[in-house]
């Protein structure tokens, strides 16, 4: 059966279920008219509930399949009808039904799930970035933020976040009034400006690619310029004080300028080992093409769906699949970043770094010829 025959047929059963419901609540309906003993009074209540709960939610699943909820409510009854419109009192056509359901997930992300860490937890609005960043409050800002704002995001138009029927970018300001309260509408803003906040700082922090490459920059000299021992030497302490340093921190933490100088010269002197070795330099490149295809794969899962991520997530702790999904919503060099974290995972931050390293330098070959043609001692390290 083609996908278009298995949404049709998705789309009539939706609409039988839709007359099924509606004929549930009406006779229950009379049955509570009829009833005289309080206790049955209640249980008849609570069964029409949940026959409209269920009517509801047929009625979305129906608009999610591509139907429209009107081609299914003609010829219903006079009690039907008012059922109808005690609970789509804006219509029941599909693009109504589509925005009302919306407006509800927004309503409940800020009047239960943002209040519920507003009365646990709080904040200093002056604290740095860095600082607010990891505060649970603010974690819960930056997520409906990032729901709002993603939802009118084009290039997610295949994801979890995307909603073509309302969205923030285009249908907030001329519907705000309409759909929310003025306390919602400021619950909203703060939630959009801390999404803001936090997209600037993940930019910043996932941006080492590209500051890689500065680095690496900073280290180059022309070959030749000065006596080929000079320029060597040149390469070997730019490696170690530009790149290495920071790799040391990243590792070790904060150390006296002493010992943070000593552990990038070793580590700069294991790095000239490892581009030196043909055999080893192609394994690591593998590895990393492997990395690569993982991390496109766990990216698209991500930003999809986060129940499609859990299986490769499995096993992971919490706040590395935080992590993770801060990544691929940073837009910034998401595939790359995360083929780093995998091969960090694998073959350890250093030799991560390596590999990296090996991708961003235009000049290895020269670098590596210059590196090889001295020993350490010679190189200053």
């Amino acid at each position: 059966m083609s996908d278009d025959k298995k949404t049709e047929k998705k789309i009539a059963s939706y609409g039988k279920n839709i007359k099924v419901w509606l004929d549930e609540i009406e006779r229950n309906q009379k049955k509570l008219q009829a009833e005289e003993n309080e206790k049955k009074q209640e249980k008849l209540k609570k069964k029409i509930e949940n026959n409209k709960e269920s009517l509801k939610k047929t009625v979305e699943w129906l608009v999610e399949e591509g139907g429209n909820p009107k081609d299914f409510l003609k010829d219903i009854t006079e009690l039907h009808s008012q059922v109808i419109k005690d609970m789509f009192p804006s219509g029941a056509d599909s693009d109504t039904v589509a925005i009302e359901k919306e407006i509800q997930r927004i309503k409940k992300m800020l009047n239960e799930d943002l209040k519920e860490a507003m009365e646990k937890y709080s904040y200093d609005p002056e604290e740095p970035i860095e600082t607010r960043y990891k505060n649970k409050l603010f974690k819960a800002e930056t997520t409906v933020g990032r729901w709002m704002l993603n939802a009118g995001n084009e290039s997610l138009k295949d994801s979890m976040y995307y909603r073509e029927c309302w969205n923030y970018d285009r249908d907030y300001e001329k519907t705000k009034d309409q759909y929310f309260t003025k306390e919602e509408q400021g619950l909203i803003e703060k939630c959009i400006q801390s999404r803001l906040e936090e997209r600037d700082f993940l930019r910043q922090k996932n941006a080492f690619m590209y500051n890689l490459g500065l680095s690496i920059q900073k280290t180059a000299v022309k070959i030749g310029e000065w006596g080929d021992i000079t320029s060597a030497r040149v390469l070997a302490q730019g490696l170690s004080k530009e790149i290495f340093q920071q790799t040391v921190t990243e590792i070790d933490g904060k150390l006296p300028k002493d010992e943070l100088k000593k552990r990038a010269d070793e580590m700069t002197r294991r790095y000239i080992q490892f581009i030196s070795d043909p055999h080893e330099l192609e394994e690591a490149m593998i590895q990393k093409k492997e990395s690569e295809i993982e991390a496109d794969k766990l990216l698209a899962e991500l930003r999809s769906s986060t129940e499609g991520a859990k299986m490769l997530l499995s096993g992971r702790e919490r706040r590395q699949v935080e992590q993770w999904m801060e990544i691929a919503e940073s837009e910034v060099e998401g595939q790359n970043i995360l083929a780093y974290e995998l091969l960090c995972e694998k073959l350890g931050k250093e030799r991560a770094k390596f590999i990296l390293l090996c991708k961003a330098d235009p000049d290895l070959e020269k670098r590596k010829e210059a590196l090889t043609s001295y020993s350490f001692e010679e190189l200053g390290l």
